[in-house]
């Protein structure tokens, strides 16, 4: 049966309750009782009691930051989404532990992963011979935000390790905030290069590491599942119109490759001619995307603390500092170390 707080409302952000209530049980195997930060952040144990009742975004995202300082575990969503599996992603969850192999289960798990958080956008998208999974939040304003980007992408690794390979990793993991003062927790972890201050969370991973079939799919199993997913969503994964695919390209992209109209079309099976006229359709245009694109992650990336122009030119993928110091005064008819904190300076 479909729960009625399986819809937010429109313009609610949330998490699933069956969600928090992992990450709470993994919080409290530390010795620390979760109910004073859960009161502190505004969640009741009444709302935990619905799996897919709707938790708001912004109370889990503080309750995950304040759980770090609480218990003076700077790693502590490292920890926590080491220690979750399948079935606490809810039915999502499941899917992805089901599927043949990596690349298919991550994909179904990134097109309905809103059933899980929808204050957040997954993609899975095939860059030449690599797959880039990428996580970012909706919202710039939520901040801090890292121990929900660690957790969420330590997490799923964690399920790709318990249901497929216990040996596989990324090739390399991206975090859009600064490096934390010990980054060993998450090397550790993740095993391959890490790096900070990037324009989005994502982890890159080779293609024919994600091919290999693990297990004959149960198809009317999964077909089941997915069926209820929809039904806690209200619809499967949402029809991107052309710009919104092009974003998600920009997106996988952004600092890895050279983002281009001829790479954009390429990877979304088109001629480049026939991306721009679609584009044009819907009133943009491939530079103007691009642009938008860089100029919001160029601003969250700014902001944070001990940010360097050239290390975010270089995570925009621009040539160098000069060029992204010309776009920035485009935008904004100032220098970016006009939007730097002060000590950034």
């Amino acid at each position: 049966m479909k729960s009625d707080s399986a819809a937010p409302p429109a313009g609610f952000s949330s998490v699933r309750a069956c969600f928090l209530t992992a990450v709470v049980s993994r919080f409290e195997a530390t010795g620390t009782n979760a109910h004073t930060l859960l009161n502190r952040t505004g969640i009741t144990l009444a709302q935990l009691n619905d799996p897919y009742g709707a938790i708001p975004l912004p109370q889990f995202i503080e309750f995950l930051e304040a759980a770090a300082v609480e218990t003076g575990d700077d790693a502590i969503g490292v920890r926590i989404g080491s220690q979750l599996t399948a079935s606490d992603m809810g039915p999502i969850g499941i899917v992805l532990a089901l599927s043949g192999n990596i690349e298919t289960g991550i994909s179904r798990f990134a097109s309905y992963a809103n059933a899980l958080q929808d204050g957040a956008e997954t993609q899975w998208l095939l860059q030449d011979d690599l797959w880039v999974f990428t996580y970012r939040l909706r919202y710039s304003n939520i901040w801090p935000r890292r121990q929900d980007a660690e957790c969420s992408l330590v997490s799923l690794v964690q399920v790709v390790r318990d249901n497929f390979k216990p040996s596989w990793s990324p090739q390399e993991v991206h975090f859009e905030h600064s490096a934390p003062a010990d980054p060993r927790p998450l090397e550790r972890f993740f095993r391959c290069p890490i790096r900070f201050s990037q324009p989005f969370n994502r982890f890159i991973a080779d293609r024919e590491a994600c091919l290999s079939n693990i297990r004959t799919e149960d198809t009317a199993l999964l077909d089941a599942l997915q069926r209820h997913v929809e039904d806690i969503i209200g619809a499967g994964a949402p029809v991107r119109d052309i710009s919104g695919s092009v974003t998600a390209v920009i997106n996988a992209s952004l600092g890895i490759s050279p983002v281009t109209i001829n790479h954009a079309a390429r990877a979304l099976s088109v001629s480049p001619r026939s991306l721009q006229r679609h584009l044009q359709e819907e009133g943009t245009s491939f530079r103007a995307l691009l642009e938008t694109t860089r100029r919001e992650r160029a601003q969250m990336l700014l902001s944070q603390p001990r940010a360097k122009v050239a290390r975010v030119a270089e995570a925009l993928g621009y040539a160098d500092a000069t060029a992204f110091w010309r776009a920035w005064h485009k935008w904004t008819g100032t220098a970016p170390t006009d939007y730097m904190k002060d000590d950034n300076r």
